[in-house]
């Protein structure tokens, strides 16, 4: 075995991590430059808060697009093409004289992310051999939790030192390098594999109905979702968005079992080992999302820490995130995947549970014990569940699962951003909602306290509906150990 060949899993693997490290710091870093850029620009934060929504929107509505295309023109051109459409988009973004122009090349960004994530896990899954694909996506998990960590820091020592276009531009030369190694390292495709033009199924008629509908439906739901509390629940925009997301999702579920060469192929969901795995993975983001939105204001406004203090605060998690990831990928690749979801679910319910009965102790030594054990807790299910979902897509579909993965974390997310958000409002600023004039700080603690009660309650109900869902797959998985 020649050096080349020998380093090539490691390769693909640095090559792939390194596209989920950079959309992850993207998102995070871009959050803390808002600030600047209303001001630099003279806008409101509503409309800064567009830049930040074309780009999870663009995200979220063309994944299942771009796995699809993956699976036909083949995943290495999908994954170069996306690593240029970014660094394009970041040089379109630098270069930004207004804020229109800044959104739409947001969106352009955006474009090339969701081609970089619909491929990423299919990469691994395709190309790498069966008993090192949990180690690869524990790498590849520690370099997206290192991306989120290390967001906010980076972009505020370049908005800070430098200016904010620099958090764009920054990428265009770490782009350029990122499709070299990526062009040199990934393969076209297997050893003996038929190339993708002489594939079965590849010349049937592509699905561009099916492509219209979900990013219509799932469009739809993120707007009304991101405008329910703004706007009222009740309000006819926001009842009219979901209502026609529902109708317009389930009109594609039908056009999809119609279509011969569909953009979902609903028999994945035939595998409930599978199916099971996607539902849990919805409900984690769920409370990862929604943790992630609350515990800024628990540590400010009821601990008083400033931002920075509580920022570092929030780095125990993430350091033992990174540190733990590709251990907890080795140990998916010889233990059953679903049984480490099922103790890690059961390990993030008793903590949540916990957090959210001591949360109103003094001093900080909780909020330490819950982070660290809820790093502890979710490690032992992200690399596993990533790992188990990939292994039972087929193997022509593994674009197409790739996809439906990433469109699954990044709905979970929106909605449990919304869902624990209501849930804390309702029980801290009572039925009525949040009123212009009232800021958490002027409402008394306890009350303010029994909104973050309630709240991490609901996100304990997500863990419990994870850890029932990974049982199920384990269950379901036993006879024929699949």
């Amino acid at each position: 075995m020649t050096q080349s060949a020998r380093y090539a899993p490691l390769l693909i693997v640095i090559s792939v991590a390194f596209s989920s490290f950079l959309v992850r710091l993207n998102n995070y870093m871009v959050n803390i430059s808002l600030p600047t850029i209303t001001r630099s620009f003279g806008v409101t934060s509503s409309d800064a808060s567009q830049i930040i929504s074309s780009y999870l929107l663009i995200i979220t509505t063309t994944l299942l697009l771009f796995g699809k295309l993956g699976d036909r023109i083949g995943l290495k051109r999908v994954f170069i093409s996306g690593y240029i459409i970014f660094t394009v988009g970041s040089l379109m973004c630098g270069l930004s004289h207004d804020i229109g122009m800044l959104i739409g090349s947001r969106f352009i960004q955006g474009i090339g992310s969701s081609m970089l994530l619909a491929v990423s896990f299919a990469i691994i899954a395709h190309f790498l051999p069966e008993g090192n694909t949990g180690w690869a996506f524990g790498i590849t998990s520690t370099a997206s939790a290192l991306g989120v960590a290390t967001g906010a820091p980076v972009g505020g020592i370049i908005t800070g030192y430098l200016s904010w276009n620099w958090a764009f531009l920054i990428n265009v030369p770490v782009g350029i390098i990122a499709v070299i190694v990526a062009t040199m390292f990934i393969p076209g495709k297997k050893v003996n594999e038929k190339p993708v033009e002489a594939q079965e199924g590849v010349q049937k008629g592509f699905d561009f109905i099916g492509t219209i509908l979900i990013f219509a439906g799932l469009g739809l739901l993120i707007y009304g979702l991101n405008n329910g509390n703004k706007e009222g629940w009740h309000s006819p925009l926001v009842v009219v968005c979901l209502a026609s997301a529902m109708a317009v999702i389930a009109f594609f579920i039908v056009w999809e079992r119609r279509h011969k060469d569909p953009l979902l192929h609903l028999e994945l969901f035939l595998n409930p080992r599978y199916t099971f795995a996607l539902i849990a993975t919805f409900l984690a983001y769920m409370l990862i999302s929604g943790n992630a939105f609350l515990m800024p204001f628990y540590l400010e406004v009821i601990k008083g820490l400033n931002a920075q203090t509580a920022g570092m605060m929030l780095l125990v998690y993430s350091i033992i995130y990174v540190i733990l990831s590709p251990v907890s990928g080795r140990l998916s690749d010889k233990v059953d995947p679903s049984l480490l979801c099922t103790i890690s679910m059961t390990s993030a319910t008793a903590c949540v549970l916990f957090f959210s009965f001591t949360l109103h102790l003094s001093g900080l030594t909780v909020v330490v014990v819950y982070l660290v054990w809820l790093a502890l807790s979710l490690v032992l299910f992200f690399s596993p569940n990533n790992n188990q979902i990939m292994r039972y897509a087929p193997a022509d579909k593994k674009g197409v699962s790739s996809g439906l993965f990433n469109t699954t974390t990044n709905l979970g997310m929106v909605v449990g951003v919304t869902v624990i958000e209501v849930v804390f409002a309702a029980s801290a600023y009572g039925p009525a909602g949040p009123s212009v004039k009232t800021t958490l700080r002027s409402l008394p603690t306890d009350t303010v306290l029994s909104g973050f009660h309630h709240a991490y309650l609901a996100g304990a109900l997500c863990c419990m509906l994870a850890l029932t869902f990974s049982f199920l797959g384990r269950r379901r998985a036993r006879p024929g150990r699949s």
